[in-house]
């Protein structure tokens, strides 16, 4: 063989070979049935009889020397050599960008070729991949009653021909596997979104399905996002659903937990937290008056509406049922986090 080491599709360099590993060899020797390829550092694999047929076409064409893609389909022949198939090598070209793609987490622009009641099929790089329905965002996740299966099929094909932005979760060459996922190209986005909402804020959301254990409420419309309310969220004079909720109804909702993508809202508290309305009306250097509530020798508790902070510094200049001009060194609502300064002014 040359200088170049043999590189193997599923970056084995330090693992021994296993059945569907795909790599590429150079031909040894070949004779009528037979054909032998060297797998260096592995070893030799050995193309024969009833595999010899199955790879046939690709085998005439090759002579001792030649480069060819190998995937492996047994371990021992019974003297030491590993069983093989012959592969193209675009296919392995083919591969190597599939899984250059998956590493680098690119977002790819794709076609959608067919669909079915599970979900769409694409191609990458003429290799044939699938979207799962569990894989869509709400922007073209099938809502539809029931889960009627052909409700289903029919909301899925309505996207054929269509270029969607796809990011590969799965990528799996000894088994031919591709998936791919619509919701995982709009993790970054669904990102900054969530980043600007806050535990108990108080949301306009629109019913967009009726379920047995709750509503889905969508809570932002570009992208859409969705979330749930639970049945145990909604007051129990309105449990039943059907009697007093239709999708398209608008409804206040107070977010209760941000968990990765799942959002949770809830009916029963509509009373606006505290700390979101002091973060939203507060930062950080602003100034603030607060009234001290408790006063020891290491610190002061100060409340601020219904929030309450701590002031270490100057405790000797306040005093309790007093109120001071402070300025917010440290607020963090999420952890219910609030450090105050005395204002010298």
């Amino acid at each position: 063989m040359n200088n170049q080491k043999t590189k193997t599709i599923l970056r084995l360099t330090t693992k021994p070979l296993e059945i569907g590993s795909i790599l590429e060899g150079r031909v040894i020797s070949k004779k009528r049935g037979e054909l032998y390829v060297d797998l260096s550092p592995y070893g030799t694999g050995r193309l024969y009889g009833s595999f010899y047929l199955q790879s046939k076409d690709l085998a005439q064409k090759l002579n001792p020397g030649d480069i060819t893609g190998v995937k492996i389909i047994g371990l021992d022949d019974g003297y030491g050599n590993y069983e093989i198939l012959l592969q193209e090598l675009s296919a392995i070209d083919k591969w190597e960008k599939i899984l250059n793609y998956h590493q680098k987490g690119e977002i790819l622009e794709l076609e959608i070729k067919d669909a079915n009641r599970g979900g769409w099929v694409v191609e990458v790089e003429g290799v044939q991949g699938f979207v799962p329905v569990s894989q869509l965002s709400p922007e073209y996740y099938p809502r539809v009653e029931a889960n009627n299966k052909n409700l289903i099929y029919e909301h899925l094909k309505s996207f054929v021909g269509q270029k969607i932005k796809l990011k590969i979760i799965a990528a799996t060459p000894k088994t031919n596997k591709l998936v791919l996922s619509e919701k995982a190209a709009k993790e970054e986005l669904y990102q900054q979104i969530l980043d600007k909402l806050m535990v108990g804020d108080i949301l306009k959301v629109k019913v967009v399905g009726l379920s047995p254990f709750g509503l889905f409420v969508r809570f932002n419309e570009n992208p859409a996002m969705d979330g749930l309310i639970h049945i145990s969220e909604i007051p129990e004079e309105k449990s039943e659903l059907e009697k007093h909720f239709k999708v398209g109804d608008v409804l206040e909702a107070k977010l209760t937990q941000i968990k990765q993508d799942k959002v949770s809202f809830s009916l029963k508290d509509l009373e606006p937290d505290p700390w979101v309305i002091l973060a939203k009306n507060y930062k950080e250097g602003d100034k603030v008056i607060g009234l001290v509530k408790e006063k020891n020798e290491i610190f002061g508790l100060v409340e601020i509406g219904r929030v309450q902070g701590l002031v270490f510094e100057n405790l000797n200049k306040i005093d309790i049922g007093q109120e001071y001009n402070f300025i917010i060194d440290k607020l963090n609502p999420k952890e219910k986090n609030l450090i105050l300064k005395l204002s010298h002014e």
